[in-house]
């Protein structure tokens, strides 16, 4: 007996059990936006009727095990239109639903009597935020595996007619279904680094271990890699989380309840980790704050997920929707750290989405000073072909990556479309990529002043493709009215990549306007562009020539030694300069030959390098000021130098975010020369007499109006972003932006060194009164520290977001000059600004 209930009680319940094994079926699949492609992360996937069900991962996979009769699946995401779909009995199925999406509201919420539960919670996330917080750690280090993809959106289906573009979105285009535009993707990333975090002194490090780029506007895009890798870094335990230049207030922060609404709305395990689910609704219009959801642990209350976004309230320009998205899970030290993390920026035509996955957190030990260099480089360009990539990434690509990769490589193939890329390339960066070598920038091809006429000029630059190593830059101009060629060459070396050191020599001969600020120093393209069109006739023929050796000694600080030859010789209707060359008053001559040694330095304290090609872009997630300061020497009577002087100069400028209230930023500076110099060689204060603002520039002076040999500047720019216009109906949708600026100068002249000429006051004056045929040389006005310069603007951006309309009001030093005119008070400018 004992035996045959061994043996056949089994038997008979497996029989009994068989119907309901017959009917376990597996059902795998992938969410995805319809509109973008993107992987819907954390949607619920359920069996309508029955209480089974599981969420989407960071990609948007799901996968259920069921063992009832069931006869559909349902997917719901917040911000996104349900669907269901048929199931079929007892067989495996992989599906694919594509949401289309809604804008993000918030559903119904039943409020009961008492305490907000959702605020009970909160607290005791605020009461362990320093634990949970990976920045209480003294310094760790994770690999972090990132994809990025950026795709154009077709902006209809009557475009998928006719025209070169229209052709490329039909034969290279993606699509989630038939009902869906068609995405044209455009460039797509890998990279693997190790990102080193120390907490006192605050430093991070990136060790760069491979990386490799498809991209049909640009071979070489590893900047936006860079910035997008850089940016993606968010800590939501702080109160405030910076995207571009904005600081959001985090759902977490100890001031959350004053900017949002929270909402319990489910408690459920996830990843074996109980969770309370909680929505947060902003409570303001213009708020600079998110929607959607945190999921907080139980027992830790530490973030274990979150799906929030920033829509078109949040007034960034060029972007319609930010998703920030992550997962995260307990790791060494005590701290929950993300596991991965998916941002999505879409605008009306374009959009990126990016993916990273983080491993290998550990509890570092590294010397203070393993962080003196922000990035590091592999020892050897690691490419990476498609072998070696399939072994780096931590997750393979999926069919859509595949693809996107196909259809980018098929599109370079097609010459027309890569000149149509090449003109969008272009277009943002100023110059047109021919390979090895870039033509450009097109803003500064032709001008016109009434010395050279029409003025044409063709730019030139290598890029890495051409060397690695080595740079040349240049330009080649000529005036009509003059008809003289001028030149600009540079050679440049790189000695070491990572302390960013490298030695260069410039040649050029051009004119030069009064007062410019060397080109050297400051490459603005835009303020180039601008007083190019400042109807100045206040011109030198210049010829230079520089040797110059730069280096990061450590991080964040720059230091450059250079050796200069410069020769000045005025020309121009309304410029007429002369200077006595000797003490006995005997030799008058307007041309001046300088030999100066320079060292200068700037400091930057936390900011992050990106490098574009042989180009370095600092780039500030703080707001810690930067610092600058140099120091140049005159050197008399060597190869021709006519003159012996000091100049000292010290600077600071800094951005201070404001929050909802915008931001603040401010250029000071200090400039001292000792020693006896012609007035065009002394500080001429930056003027601006063009139609188009600058910025750091006096915008209601006249060029070389103001001279010093000790000055003082300062710039302040005060941005209310939307903070006012954005609560005015009939305006609030343009998201126009108010600001307002300040600018001032002070200072005084030596003028027993470097002042005018005067029979009765001033006999042994550096400068003469009169040529020989009784014509008054050109003057300029000289200030005093008891009545600065001032003027103050105000006026409106983000106009088309982009240009930018100024009132200016110049409010001292309003008397006539020495020809009897009165300078303007009042003018009107326009500018373009690019801000997010």
């Amino acid at each position: 007996m004992r035996l045959l209930s061994k043996t056949i009680l089994p038997f008979v319940l497996l029989l009994l059990a068989s119907p309901f094994l017959a009917q376990q079926k597996g059902i795998e699949g992938r969410v995805l936006d319809a509109s973008t492609l993107e992987p819907i992360a954390f949607a619920n996937v359920s069996l309508p009727g029955h209480t089974i069900g599981t969420t989407t991962d960071l990609e948007g996979f799901f996968r259920l095990n069921i063992a009832v009769d069931a006869d559909s699946l349902a997917v719901s995401s917040l911000g996104y239109q349900s669907q269901s779909k048929a199931l079929a009995r007892g067989v495996f199925q992989a599906l694919q639903f594509n949401l289309q999406p809604l804008s993000l509201a918030l559903s119904e919420v039943r409020i009961t009597p008492g305490e907000n539960p959702a605020h009970a919670i909160l607290r005791k996330v605020w009461a362990n935020k320093a634990q949970n917080n990976p920045d209480r750690l003294p310094q760790f280090s994770v690999d972090a595996y990132s994809k990025t993809k950026v795709f154009l959106r077709s902006m209809g289906r009557d475009d998928a007619e006719g025209g070169a573009g229209n052709q490329a979105f039909r034969r290279f285009g993606l699509q989630a279904d038939s009902a869906s535009v068609s995405l044209l993707p455009v460039f797509m990333s890998e990279t693997l680094v190790t990102e080193n975090f120390l907490r006192s002194p605050q430093r991070s490090k990136t060790e760069l271990k491979a990386t490799q780029t498809r991209s049909l506007a640009d071979e070489d895009a590893d900047v936006v890699t860079q910035l997008i890798q850089k940016s993606s870094n968010f800590n939501f335990y702080n109160n405030h989380v910076r995207i571009f230049d904005r600081n959001f207030v985090s759902p977490l922060s100890t001031s959350g309840l004053f900017y949002y609404k929270y909402y319990l709305v489910d408690s459920l395990y996830l990843d074996g980790h109980y969770a309370y689910e909680l929505r947060v609704v902003p409570r303001r219009a213009g708020d600079l704050v998110f929607s959607g959801t945190v999921w907080v642990n139980d027992s830790t209350f530490a973030l274990k997920r979150l799906s929030l976004e920033l829509g078109k309230e949040a007034n960034l320009n060029f972007v319609d929707r930010i998703r920030l998205q992550q997962d995260f899970k307990p790791v060494e030290g005590g701290v929950w750290y993300p596991s991965g993390t998916r941002v999505l920026a879409d605008a009306v035509n374009i959009f990126v989405h990016t993916g990273i996955v983080y491993n290998n957190f550990n509890i570092s030990h590294h010397e203070v000073g393993f962080f003196d260099r922000s990035l590091s480089l592999p020892k050897e360009e690691r490419e990476g072909d498609l072998g070696d990539w399939d072994q780096l990434r931590p997750v393979p690509l999926d069919t859509m990556d595949l693809a996107v990769l196909e259809r980018i490589d098929g599109m370079r193939d097609v010459g027309r479309i890569r000149f149509l890329a090449g003109l969008v390339n272009m277009s943002v960066k100023g110059y047109y990529n021919l390979g090895a070598w870039e033509l450009g920038p097109y803003l500064l091809f032709y001008n016109f002043n009434e010395v050279e006429g029409h003025r044409f000029r063709l730019g030139f630059k290598s890029n890495q493709n051409w060397s690695r190593d080595w740079m040349v830059q240049g330009h080649l101009a000529y005036g009509t009215y003059d008809r003289d060629f001028k030149y600009g060459l540079k050679l440049e070396r790189f000695l070491h990549r990572e302390s960013w050191t490298r030695a260069g020599l410039q040649l050029m001969h051009d004119v030069e306007r009064l007062g410019a600020e060397d080109d050297f120093l400051s490459e603005g393209l835009y303020s180039s562009f601008a007083h190019s069109f400042g109807g100045t006739n206040r011109l030198s023929r210049v010829k230079l020539g520089r040797l110059w050796l730069e280096r990061d000694l450590f991080r964040g600080f720059t230091q450059q030694l250079s050796l200069k030859l410069k020769h000045h010789q005025p020309i121009g209707s309304d410029f007429n300069f002369a200077y006595y060359a000797d003490d006995a008053r005997s030799q008058i001559q307007s041309a001046m030959q300088l030999a100066e040694l320079g060292l200068g330095w700037r400091y930057r304290p936390g900011a992050t390098f990106f490098t574009d090609k042989n180009v370095r872009l600092p780039v500030a997630f703080n707001n810690l000021p930067t610092l600058r300061g140099a120091y140049d020497l005159g050197l008399e009577g060597w190869t021709g130098g006519a003159f012996r002087y000091h100049r000292w100069s010290l600077g600071v400028e800094q951005q201070i975010l404001l929050g909802s209230l915008g931001s603040l930023s401010y250029d000071l500076g200090f400039t001292k020369i000792h020693g006896r110099l012609p007035w065009p060689l002394l500080t001429v204060l930056p003027a601006n007499e063009s139609v188009f603002r600058t910025e750091k520039t006096f915008n209601m002076m006249r060029y070389g109006e103001f001279v010093a040999d000790e000055s003082a500047t300062l710039f302040l720019t005060f941005r209310q972003d939307g903070f006012f216009l954005d609560k005015v109906p009939l305006v609030r949708r343009l998201h126009l932006r108010t600001v307002a600026t300040l600018s001032l100068a002070a200072g005084r002249l030596a003028n027993e060194s470097n002042g005018f000429y005067d029979e009765q006051t001033h006999p042994e004056g550096l400068l003469p009164a009169f040529n020989a045929e009784g014509t008054a040389y050109s003057r300029f006005q000289v200030l005093d520290w008891e009545h600065p310069y001032l003027e103050l603007s105000y006026g409106i951006e983000n106009i088309l977001q982009l240009f930018r309309v100024e009132a200016f009001h110049r409010l001292s030093h309003l008397d006539a000059n020495e020809t009897g005119s009165l300078p303007a008070s009042f003018g009107l400018k326009v500018g373009a600004v690019f801000r997010f």
